[in-house]
């Protein structure tokens, strides 16, 4: 099976170039760490921690990453979880019976749960099983992990806030798949609030919340030496949910934390670009348009895409002009 992630180094590119400690507060999408619904939660069995050593023993590596990942993620498609780690069945059709086949197996045991409702999630019809880590899930991660056992009593996520947790893990499968040919690597992925970035602004503790953050190299097939290049991006998932003005007060807060110097001074004089990427071509325009007047003397941080144009954004093959912001 795939491990979707090839490495942990961070890396950058260039400062004029722009393309290239986690808080324990709650997201900006209203979740708290490793949110779950107490209906279907509730109706899970309540194991014991001998139980739970009992199954851990029983878990494959596989099963601990499927884990790891529901719980990074907070909610996951059952598709997502095939895309990430079963593909290499005969046909999409044998992947999805294994990948099926092993959630199963995780739901029985009661470490996970499928929401118990229909979230439509980028408008491609209602998706029934978003899977998320039960109680019992949780537990047996802190056993494995060697952390602290502490039960957690969690809230349920509103739809809106469902369908843009999947939006966002859609955009980190999509990194993954980008990520698997030979000329690219992914080398870091941050979901939250691991991208979570603390700052000081306004001589104030502050905390920019982007919703992904990603890192890759490329390999520059134009160098005699098959040099590799890295490219580095914050992600923000808009559905269209949000007030423009909303957005742009978080721009001002992008741009605060550039001017702070925090991320440069980590990571060699580098920031990311910051890619908000928006479900239809008005919406696009119209972004775009109000951060060019908002800020008309800003450093080309930002840029504006579609869903369709973000595995070209991060293969480094989209032509950026009409995107980023301002001219």
């Amino acid at each position: 099976m795939n491990n979707p992630m090839n490495s942990t180094l961070t890396t950058g590119c260039p400062k004029g170039a722009q393309n290239g400690t986690p808080a324990t507060d709650k997201g900006k999408d209203r979740y708290r760490p490793h949110e779950v619904s107490p209906a279907t939660s509730a109706a899970a069995p309540r194991l014991s921690r001998k139980r739970l050593l009992a199954l851990e023993a029983e878990l494959s590596d596989l099963d601990w990453q499927v884990l790891e990942t529901i719980g990074q993620c907070r909610a996951v498609l059952g598709k997502q979880i095939r895309r990430l780690y079963f593909t290499s069945g005969t046909s999409k059709n044998a992947n999805t019976t294994a990948a099926n086949r092993r959630l199963k197996a995780l739901s029985d045991m009661g470490l996970i749960a499928a929401v118990n409702r229909k979230v439509d999630c980028r408008s491609r019809g209602y998706v029934a099983y978003i899977y998320y880590l039960t109680e019992a899930g949780e537990h047996i991660l802190q056993i494995h992990r060697h952390e602290p056992e502490v039960r957690k009593r969690n809230l349920e996520p509103s739809v809106a806030t469902l369908k843009h947790t999947v939006s966002v893990v859609e955009c980190y499968v999509l990194a993954v798949e980008t990520c698997r040919g030979e000329d690219m690597k992914l080398t870091e992925i941050q979901m939250e609030p691991e991208c979570w970035r603390p700052y000081q602004g306004g001589y104030k503790n502050r905390i920019l919340k982007p919703d992904l953050a990603i890192v890759t190299e490329k390999q520059d097939w134009m160098s005699h030496e098959e040099t590799w290049y890295e490219l580095r991006w914050f992600i923000e998932v808009d559905l269209n949910t949000e007030d423009i003005q909303t957005i742009i007060g978080k721009c001002h807060r992008y741009y605060e934390y550039y001017r702070s110097d925090t991320e440069q001074r980590l990571h060699g004089d580098v920031f990311p670009l910051v890619a908000w990427i928006v479900k239809t071509e008005a919406r696009k325009r119209s972004l775009i348009r109000h951060i060019r007047e908002t800020f008309p003397q800003y450093p080309r941080i930002f840029a504006v895409i579609l869903p369709d144009e973000f595995t070209a954004m991060l293969r480094d093959e989209l032509e950026m002009e009409e995107c980023i912001c301002p001219l």
